[in-house]
């Protein structure tokens, strides 16, 4: 079973760049960019919330009219914010972004920036993860490196991890 207060306890005092990064994008990662945009919360990690707070809008979406990892059924809960959040109650997603975890095929963990973020985030456009804070790359990895052991976690980063293998070699890709 994981320990959520642990692990957000781990990336609580980190941030990816030693300064304020919001003040380089206008902290564009914590805003709605656009209408609707959130984050799903990992399995079990809805134990961190009370799904009564002020500052977060509460979804379900099920597994069978979104695209989810095969493994993962029922619902799944997806929270947008209302504004600024407690920082020490953010949400895993928001902690560690904009890395995300990456399995190779043969089961190594590497973190990666997020692809998916290239025109919202000025660091993944960057493409260099050399220019986060290693106290940052650490932490977040000690926490997937954790999270990894539970199977429903896992099996969708391996997810994750193939469909990344399969986009990169779209010829689409070299555009950007």
């Amino acid at each position: 079973m994981i320990n959520w207060k642990r692990i957000y306890r781990l990336l609580e005092d980190v941030t990816p760049l030693a300064a304020d990064c919001g003040k380089i994008c206008g902290a564009a990662c914590c805003s709605e960019w656009e209408q609707g945009v959130g984050m799903y919360l990992l399995p079990g990690e809805e134990v961190m919330f009370n799904k009564n707070e002020e500052w977060l809008c509460w979804q379900e979406h099920s597994t069978e009219e979104y695209e989810f990892c095969p493994s993962w059924t029922g619902s799944v809960s997806f929270v947008s914010c209302n504004g600024a959040c407690p920082r020490d109650k953010r949400p895993f997603a928001c902690r560690t972004f904009p890395v995300v975890p990456y399995l190779t095929p043969d089961g190594n963990l590497e973190m990666r920036l997020d692809q998916a973020a290239s025109l919202l985030c000025p660091l993944v456009k960057a493409g260099d993860l050399g220019l986060l804070e290693r106290r940052f790359l650490v932490r977040a990895r000690l926490a997937w490196e954790e999270l990894l052991q539970e199977p429903l976690i896992r099996d969708d980063v391996e997810w994750e991890s193939r469909r990344l293998d399969r986009e990169q070699g779209e010829p689409w890709k070299k555009i950007f």
